[in-house]
């Protein structure tokens, strides 16, 4: 989202840092540096981009340096017809990274986001300093599928969406769906979204059996109302891992960095401070 494309005063995101982009494998991907410090990469969700953290960016950059991307796919990075997967994802990020030479950070990610964010540590241990996983996919139980369908074709299908998404309902204004809604058809992410959640119901790269690797410490952050990815499965995911802590946010859904700010920041500095 981009705050000068806003069509309503209803919803109106901070101001944002300047946009940089940078090629990996000869596509451009989009993305926000700012801050100094350790590095802390943020990894959006499905639909998403780098501004799904916009009220979340000052908070983090006073002490870390903040490299939130728009996953190639999404948002304003090019999004070439391919079979999106996570290994895929993961590949990217890691020719990303060391673009940008960063050998080593914290990762944090959403919902599809920290199912990469997670597989990426899987495979590039020495890489991850501390991981967040918030409200995240990728550990199923007994199944592979989203509580609803993800394949936008409608402002009105946009809106069930936002209201699945939020617990506070009073959130999901007109200028919200205006703005996702055309952003949605401007940035001409269906494809992506159509061919991840063809990958991800085939279960072939679940997490379930290897997510106890993870050595790093590890925070998950779950919305107690996650009417999405229910908390049941964040608090899987904690005695799976175990060096691991859950921090469950009351009264929020799917996603606590757009709905609840200034706790999520709170808890998630507490646990990049310790």
């Amino acid at each position: 989202m981009s705050a000068e494309d806003s069509p309503s005063p209803q919803f109106t995101l901070p101001p944002l840092p300047e946009l940089r982009s940078l090629r990996v494998f000869g596509r451009t991907i989009r993305y926000y540096d700012l801050g100094s410090g350790p590095a802390l990469v943020l990894i959006h969700g499905i639909g998403g981009d780098a501004d799904d953290w916009a009220f979340c960016l000052q908070g983090l950059s006073a002490s870390h340096r903040v490299i939130a991307l728009d996953l190639l796919g999404f948002g304003r990075s090019d999004k070439p017809l391919i079979d999106y997967s996570i290994a895929g994802f993961v590949e990217v990020l890691q020719r990303f990274l060391r673009t940008l030479e960063i050998e080593r950070a914290t990762f944090m990610g959403g919902s599809l986001g920290g199912w990469i964010a997670a597989a990426f540590a899987l495979q590039f241990p020495d890489a991850v300093d501390k991981l967040v996983l918030v409200d995240a996919a990728g550990v199923w139980g007994n199944t592979t599928e989203f509580s609803i369908d993800l394949h936008v074709s409608s402002r009105r299908h946009m809106r069930e969406v936002f209201e699945l998404l939020f617990h506070d309902k009073a959130m999901v204004t007109d200028g919200l769906i205006d703005l996702a809604y055309e952003q949605h058809l401007g940035r001409g992410d269906g494809y992506t979204i159509h061919s991840v959640l063809q990958n991800l119901r085939d279960g072939r790269e679940r997490l379930d059996e290897s997510i106890a690797n993870l050595r790093m410490p590890v925070l998950i952050v779950w919305g107690e109302q996650d009417a999405m990815i229910p908390v049941e499965t964040g608090q899987l995911i904690q005695r799976l891992i175990h060096n691991s802590t859950l921090e469950v946010i009351p009264r929020c859904g799917h996603l606590p960095a757009l709905e609840k700010p200034a706790e999520f920041v709170r808890r998630v500095l507490d646990f990049l401070g310790r």
